[in-house]
């Protein structure tokens, strides 16, 4: 279905909203789009200056608004690292109040008309349509428009799709609470800004009754298991209230636990908005998709306020005939109307780069002296900008890059027998990308291994067999029986979930990326993008095919093979009837197949060999629903009903790449106390099912191995005190050697196989063709069978 709208706002925040009631005032239509069911009230309340009441009063919303929130009269500084009285700030003269982000959404959506927001309305993605944009949505809803604004925030679609990098993050968080006191506060309406020991405390009376409060600081690693914790995040915040008037004291103890958040402080790099595209045609963005910045000048939502006006004026300025009356399409045609748009946002975007430019760069200097440990600048910090960060230098035993299959597998192996990890996530959240996967007997041994063998069983079907039929030659689908033989297909978002869930809390360390690593004695120094610097003793690298710690170990980039996978997960809520057995069809080039994971789930795939054009598809799911329905000809409906059924956000493609065999014969698996495994080390085509099943077998023999360099015969662990460091570290590294010699033959079998039924597969010759079709396809389900009869061993050395 296909839904013609002149203007599309991508985003229910304040630059959303204030954008859209900007252009009602102004006589414009336009419709908003918000990915959640309801208006999102993060954060909870906002500093706003002189700069966001004179937008709230452009767009009409200004009194009401003051009139449910107090001016702040000054800002009170104290020091808990210094013995000195209370500074106090007038702000005599300017007008600065703490608004509540409920009210302000609120009386912004309630002053627009009903339909102009639409719920539950995640983009996927965007394509050119002539002198308009389409849209498409999740839910598969298309919608053509004239004017594309993106106010989708830091994670902004439309952001990625002008260009821009995602937000980086400082190396700080924040924790912010709001209070409701019935009867009042009795607290007056200063702002109290509390500095020192590392930490920033601040309390923002809205009125009589609400009360806003922050904490901002450089987290440990430990830290992280407070961030989606309402009863840790507040029990943190107590503990750290030393030095703080019991006043205060008092505000975080009457906050419900539905009140207090964390997030991180992320920013955009300002050079990114000299040189990129804030507007393009007839797209822009504004407010966090535009300038995400750090919270020091309490600007954020201020400049968003001032984007909707500015965005608005510009736009109306295209649309608008000179008396006001709107054009709807009629100014000469489309492509004049086209031009006039194009240079509305241009207007836009030069009106507001030099000003997000400022206040980016400003607000980033700020913390960055807060985070500054020089003497002199502790003393003027703590005197005069009332600032103080410390950074960190954290050790760990055992770091492991990448929470994937392999890192959390080898992560829960070491955890079973006793000795603690630290796994680095560059993304944040687990990354559930492939959706399914076959596991066959051999995953089945890894995973009873490490404990959670029986709870995934629970979830997932036995495959019976495999039906493989040729849409190359005329003849009956054939049948091979999995009789004696484990094999089912597994959701791999309920793997990791899993895995994740028997670790520690404070196990996996999300939003860490490794930027370097580098020697330091018998240690290894990673340094990561925030700024943190870990040492640890051993270094594992299971950071996928793109690994940073496989490029320091001297391998080359993974090797496209010239093939492409698209792959998707269709959910059938009242079951899908198709029964449990693994549909393969193979011909023309392509080789396709569906599996179902339970009654309700079903994984399917194809794979290809991609023309120039195809390479467009990539990223634009609704392109790739269309084109593999396309390749569907030959293909029972069955298959057809399964991909039709699927979800635009449950389709993915990738293109696909192996390791070289000879690279595996003679590199470093290993390397004293760094090896890699998992994608890191073998990547594979998936033509055996086996890239996963092996990742499970490398992280039960790592975590082995491991063990034996680590511990004691006894079963105690040494925590460094094996003679020395240097003799720990000759362990470790033998320890690692066995690994490498464990892994290297089956790594080399097992890419070199894949890649050979690839190759036989999707060949396009006529003689491999019916050579294929009428023997191999009878001969490879056998091979693929003996695979599968590998034994990793338990975690017992």
């Amino acid at each position: 279905m296909e839904i013609v709208e002149d203007i599309v706002i991508v985003g229910a925040g304040i630059a959303g909203l204030t954008t859209s009631l900007g252009l009602h005032r102004l006589g414009i239509r336009s419709l908003v789009l918000e990915s959640s069911d309801r208006l999102r009230i993060t954060g909870f309340a906002l500093s706003t200056w002189n700069n966001a009441w004179k937008a709230l009063d452009a767009i009409g919303i200004g009194e009401s608004l003051r009139h449910q929130h107090h001016l702040t009269p000054s800002v009170l500084f104290a020091s808990t690292n210094l013995d000195q009285p209370v500074s106090e700030i007038s702000y005599k003269g300017h007008e600065v109040r703490c608004l509540q982000r409920r009210l302000l959404l609120e009386t912004l959506a309630n002053e627009l008309p009903s339909d102009t927001i639409r719920f539950s309305s995640k983009v996927v993605s965007i394509e050119e349509s002539g002198f308009f944009k389409r849209v498409h949505l999740s839910d598969g809803t298309i919608l053509k428009t004239k004017v594309l604004i993106g106010c989708d925030g830091v994670n902004s679609v439309v952001a990625k799709w002008l260009g821009f990098k995602k937000p980086v993050f400082t190396g700080r968080l924040a924790i912010r609470g709001y209070t409701k006191f019935k009867d009042g506060h009795g607290l007056g309406p200063k702002f109290r800004q509390f500095v020192g020991k590392g930490l920033r405390f601040g309390f923002l009376p809205c009125n009589d009754e609400d009360f806003h409060w922050f904490l901002t600081w450089n987290p440990s690693t430990k830290d992280e298991e407070l961030e989606d914790d309402p009863v840790k995040l507040k029990q943190f915040v107590m503990s750290k209230l030393e030095g703080i008037p019991n006043e205060m004291k008092s505000v975080v103890e009457k906050t419900q636990l539905d009140a207090i958040l964390s997030s991180p402080l992320k920013y955009r790099r300002p050079w990114e908005l000299l040189w990129g595209n804030i507007s393009k045609g007839n797209v822009c963005v504004a407010g966090d998709a535009l300038h995400p910045m750090t919270p020091e000048l309490g600007q954020g939502g201020c400049a968003a306020l001032e984007d909707g006006v500015v965005l608005a004026r510009c736009i109306a300025e295209a649309l608008l005939k000179p008396g006001g009356e709107e054009t709807n399409g009629k100014i000469v045609d489309e492509e004049e109307e086209y031009r006039r748009i194009e240079i509305g946002l241009k207007k836009f975007a030069r009106k507001r780069r030099w000003r997000s430019i400022d206040l980016i760069s400003t607000a980033y200097m700020v913390g960055y002296i807060q985070q500054n440990n020089g003497t002199i600048i502790n003393f003027l910090r703590d005197n005069f900008l009332s600032r103080f960060l410390p950074g960190m230098l954290l050790r760990k035993d055992v770091v492991i890059v990448g929470a994937g299959i392999a890192g959390l597998t080898t992560s829960l192996g070491l955890h079973r027998l006793g000795i603690r990890s630290l796994v680095l996530e560059s993304s944040d959240e687990l990354r559930i990308t492939g959706f399914a996967f076959t596991t066959w007997s051999n995953a089945w041994k890894a995973l009873d291994a490490v404990g959670i063998g029986e709870s995934l069983r629970r979830q997932h079907y036995l495959t019976p067999s495999i039906l493989v039929a040729s849409t190359f030659l005329d003849q009956p689908a054939s049948e091979i029986s999995y009789k004696g033989h484990e094999i089912r297909c597994l959701q791999r978002r309920l793997l990791l979930e899993t895995l994740a869930k028997e670790l520690p809390s404070d196990t996996i360390r999300f939003s860490s990326k490794v930027v370097s690593i580098e020697e330091s004695g018998f240690f290894k120094r990673l340094h990561l993008s925030d700024g943190t610097i870990l040492k640890t003793k051993v270094l594992i690298g299971c950071d996928g095919v793109k690994s940073v710690v496989a490029k320091w170990l001297g391998f080359d980039k993974p090797v496209f093979t010239g093939r492409s996978a698209i792959r998707g997960s269709a959910n059938f809520k009242g079951g899908h009837g198709f029964g449990l057995k693994f549909r393969q069809f193979i011909g023309k080039g392509l080789r396709s197949g569906f599996l179902p994971c339970n009654d309700e789930n079903v994984y399917w795939f194809l794979t290809w060999t991609p023309s120039t054009k195809d390479e467009e598809l990539e990223d634009d799911p609704a392109k790739l629903k269309q084109f593999v329905m396309s390749k569907l000809e030959d293909i029972p409906n069955e298959m057809k009903s399964v991909v039709g059924k699927t979800e635009l956000d449950a389709i993915a493609s990738s293109p696909l790449r192996y390791r070289r065999p000879w690279e595996l014969l003679w590199g470093n698996i290993s390397k004293g106390n760094v090896c890699v495994a998992g994608d890191a080390l073998h990547p594979m085509t998936p033509d055996l099912g086996q890239g996963g099943c092996a990742a499970l077998e490398d992280g039960v023999v790592l975590a082995r191995c491991i063990a034996e360099a680590l511990l004691k015969p006894g079963g105690e662990e040494n925590k460094g005190k094996i003679v020395d460091e240097e003799e720990e570290y000759k362990r470790i590294a033998m320890g690692l050697k066995n690994y490498a010699q464990e892994r290297r033959w089956r790594s080399i079998d097992l890419v070199s196989t894949a890649f050979m039924v690839g190759y036989i597969q999707q060949n396009s010759g006529k003689i491999i063709n019916f050579l294929r079709d009428k023997f191999l396809s009878r001969f490879l389900p056998g091979m693929l069978l003996r695979k599968a009869s590998f034994d990793c061993g338990t975690l017992k050395y």
